[in-house]
């Protein structure tokens, strides 16, 4: 099946910052698409994820390397984050990230717009399953603080992947390890500080029997933009998806006005991170 894709989930008045890494400068609009490019290797491949300043961007790559174990092993493939800062309209200054350790990946960041909490996906050792969301704070300095799981409201013994932050608190991501509609379904959860909400499946409207990946609402539009591969032959494209009261309902390819679940998301009580980190596993 294939996998990858994400960044920017938005449920009131979008706007999207995405560039790619060799961008000149920042760029800020109000779209009608995904950002993002499709690779033979990782399927959907997410833009960075750049604070609300857009003085740093976040970014995962995936390198070759030897495995821990057999000296004569095939070299496996490991995603590592970095960052990057954009100085006189030029992004330079890349940083290596070491948010888990050697030989595992953590890929798909996404910062918090102030750029004090980032997000990824990793497979490292204490996860529940496969990959799992994990949060990390960034000091003034761009020091990065300690790994934690986001734990057993968030995570499954399945993947959870491409996480996106929205107004500090509203987390999307993508998880195949729930009793959902088939595949890689989307979910939200609430989070504030140390403390997170149950996730909530987005709906059979958002979601279907394939994957998907990513969703990003426009409001204004009343309009969603949901990354799937529930094309011919799974190919990975962008629908559109009609919401609310839009007058362009039977244009597109759905129509969702009764899901509740980003709401219930919204208004549920929260709960404590799981105590597991990074530090733990050193």
């Amino acid at each position: 099946m294939t996998r990858s894709i994400i960044y920017s989930l938005l449920i009131s008045g979008i706007i999207l910052t995405s560039q790619n890494m060799f961008a000149q400068s920042e760029k800020k609009m109000i779209n009608d698409t995904m950002e993002g490019s499709v690779s033979t290797l990782d399927g959907y491949v997410p833009s960075m994820s750049i604070t609300k300043d857009g003085k740093t961007a976040y970014f995962s790559k995936g390198i070759y390397q030897k495995p821990l174990y057999g000296v004569f092993s095939k070299k496996e493939l490991v995603y590592q984050i970095y960052r990057v800062e954009n100085l006189n309209g030029e992004w330079t200054n890349v940083t290596k990230l070491d948010v888990c350790p050697k030989h595992y990946s953590a890929k798909h960041p996404t910062i918090s717009a102030d750029g004090s909490r980032l997000f990824f996906a990793s497979n490292m050792k204490g996860t529940f399953g496969k990959y799992d969301i994990y949060a990390a704070d960034i000091s003034a300095d761009g020091t990065v603080g300690i790994s934690k799981n986001l734990g057993p409201k968030v995570n499954t013994k399945e993947d959870e992947l491409y996480p996106s932050i929205y107004n500090e608190t509203l987390l999307f991501f993508a998880s195949e390890g729930r009793d959902g509609y088939g595949g890689l379904d989307l979910y939200a959860s609430q989070v504030a500080k140390n403390t997170l909400t149950e996730s909530v499946n987005l709906g059979s409207h958002i979601n279907s029997n394939n994957d998907e990946y990513a969703i990003q609402l426009s409001p204004e539009k009343k309009l969603g933009f949901v990354v799937s591969n529930r094309g011919i032959n799974n190919t990975v494209s962008q629908y559109t998806v009609a919401y609310g009261r839009s007058s362009k309902q039977n244009q597109y390819n759905d129509v969702a006005e009764r899901d509740a679940g980003l709401q219930t998301a919204i208004n549920e009580d929260v709960y404590e991170y799981v105590d597991t980190s990074f530090q733990d596993e050193q």
